[in-house]
């Protein structure tokens, strides 16, 4: 699923869970008005479904197992969360993330991402189990299908057509604000078990 992430101290944040709800639920929110317009402009960049090449947009009595393009399945499927993340696979966690979650989607953000020409074609009545390779009924119909998604653009999070290009049009806008507010919110948490801490030793 590709994602847009910001990081930081989430051990913090599970702290300000735990022993200041009132802080996270207000981060909480700051988070959110900085994420929401990337959003917005992401889901502005998903083309109408009938604007997408007429193999790829929905068909009745379709037994295909490729994810067919519907402009409402992946303008909802982009979206965002301000919750601590699980650790990925190289074992980060972020503070909130941008994610689109749609099968769809995902493929129109990131095909030809890692090789504009597709995944090397062995045809479809070809053996093996791999999703590193073209099973297409026809030679050259990757390439063709990349070439009429359009251009990737390139941001400082990744590369892609919806949420990676709403990211790079933003400019940094949306993570200088969200940087901004946790960093506002760690140090007033700070300050909050200092004074605790002069209390008790009073």
């Amino acid at each position: 699923m590709p994602a847009v992430e910001i990081r930081g101290n989430t051990d913090l944040r599970k702290a300000l869970k735990r022993f200041a709800p009132d802080l996270d639920k207000e981060l909480r929110k700051e988070l959110a008005a900085a994420l929401k317009p990337v959003v917005k402009q992401a889901r502005g960049f998903a083309p109408a479904t009938g604007d997408i090449m007429k193999g790829w947009q929905p068909r009745s009595f379709s037994e295909a197992r490729f994810p067919f393009y519907d402009n409402a399945t992946v303008t909802k499927g982009i979206t965002f969360s301000t919750s601590v993340s699980k650790p990925n696979k190289n074992g980060f966690t972020s503070n909130a993330r941008i994610m689109n979650k749609s099968a769809a989607g995902a493929i129109y953000e990131t095909a030809g991402r890692k090789n504009l020409g597709g995944q090397p074609w062995v045809g479809s009545k070809a053996g093996g189990s791999s999703h590193k390779v073209s099973r297409s009924t026809r030679r050259g119909a990757g390439p063709q299908f990349i070439d009429n998604l359009g251009q990737l653009t390139t941001s400082l999070a990744g590369v892609g057509r919806l949420i990676f290009r709403a990211w790079a049009a933003d400019k940094g806008r949306a993570y200088g604000i969200a940087m901004k507010a946790i960093d506002k919110t760690i140090q007033t948490f700070y300050d909050r078990s200092n004074e605790r801490s002069l209390d008790k030793a009073a």
